[in-house]
């Protein structure tokens, strides 16, 4: 798997929560302002809440472990995740800038902004739920292949 595709898949699985499953609803949860499109502001607070439900001890990071029981919480709910072949230590190393082993908030939100502008596949600066869907499908297809 190529780097940039490599990045799209950790991106997608750590804002899971945030882009998963139309039963959830979570796209127009994202879509605060109602228009049919998710903004990157939008987004961003998306993932923001997606960065303060794994961090249950609230220091302002995440940790494999932390991430390993958001993942199993999720996965009990959704079929799709158990699946899941790369270890929340390597997810987190791919977007652990400074190499602590742990993901911060500033860590996890660049990690977002890339991945939403991957997802913006028109680059009009919002996400429709169908390109939400695709850049999803598309990251999980290749991170549960492990490859």
């Amino acid at each position: 798997m190529n780097r940039k595709t490599l990045m799209m898949a950790v991106g997608a699985m750590l804002l899971v929560p945030v882009l998963a499953s139309a039963k959830d609803d979570k796209f127009k949860q994202m879509d605060s302002d109602g228009d049919g499109a998710v903004s990157s502001a939008e987004h961003a607070a998306g993932a923001q809440k997606m960065f303060t439900a794994m961090d249950t001890n609230q220091d302002g990071y995440v940790s494999a472990a932390e991430m390993d029981a958001q993942w199993a919480a999720k996965a009990g709910k959704d079929a799709k995740m158990s699946g899941m072949k790369m270890s929340a230590a390597d997810k987190i190393k791919e977007v652990d800038t400074d190499g602590d082993g742990r993901l911060s908030a500033a860590e996890h939100a660049a990690g977002s902004q890339r991945m939403f502008a991957r997802m913006d596949a028109n680059s009009d600066g919002k996400i429709t739920e169908a390109e939400m869907q695709a850049g999803h499908d598309k990251a999980m297809k290749h991170a549960a292949s492990g490859k």
